[in-house]
């Protein structure tokens, strides 16, 4: 598009997958923000505490902000679990129905993105601790990357290998959601302290 992009751009719509727009939950988080940008629609950005990236190995807290979504369903301090319904994918700010998420490693900056630009309502300006959301995604058998029908030169080839998360391995890293436990609380602490 001529500029550096953060995050990834998901589309039940394009990529027809079907009707159904829900945005759900990636793992066990807390909602930080949550607000309608004057350009973007709405927009909400999680905690996630113990995101696994499975390119480098690495286990560490990750905020997700999710933009262009027409509504949403979550709360600033609010738990969140996998699959839980966040948001539903809008075309506010763009021209066609998508979803644009982008991790970020600043969990104490929720709002702050490289993506925009000044001038915005709820979103910040901010400088690129980003992590490629293909690093950190997994599927599983409820869900499925599709051929896209929109526009294929969007993808990259890490698009197409995102891991099937097996439940043997779902199963091995129960204890670091068991062990987040403590950290979600402090960091829906730390979240509401800064409201």
């Amino acid at each position: 598009w001529g500029y550096q992009h953060y995050g990834a751009d998901i589309s039940s719509i394009q990529g027809g997958a079907g009707e159904d727009c829900t945005v759900y939950a990636s793992g066990n988080g807390i909602g930080a923000a949550v607000g309608k940008d004057n350009s973007l629609g709405w927009g909400i950005a999680i905690v996630y505490d113990e995101c696994f990236n499975h390119k480098t190995g690495e286990v560490r807290s990750l905020v997700a902000r999710y933009m262009h979504l027409s509504e949403c369903y979550v709360a600033v301090g609010q738990t969140v679990s996998f699959a839980t319904a966040l948001a539903t994918e809008g075309k506010e700010g763009t021209q066609d129905y998508h979803l644009h998420i982008e991790f970020d490693t600043d969990i104490k900056a929720p709002l702050f993105s490289p993506q925009v630009s000044r001038g915005h309502s709820f979103w910040k300006k901010g400088t690129d601790c980003t992590v490629d959301p293909s690093f950190v995604l997994h599927t599983d058998a409820n869900r499925e990357i599709v051929e896209p029908i929109y526009n294929p030169a969007w993808l990259n080839k890490d698009d197409f290998e995102i891991p099937y998360a097996y439940m043997n391995e779902v199963d091995s890293y129960k204890y670091l959601y068991m062990a987040a436990s403590d950290k979600l609380k402090k960091i829906s602490e730390i979240i509401n302290d800064m409201s």
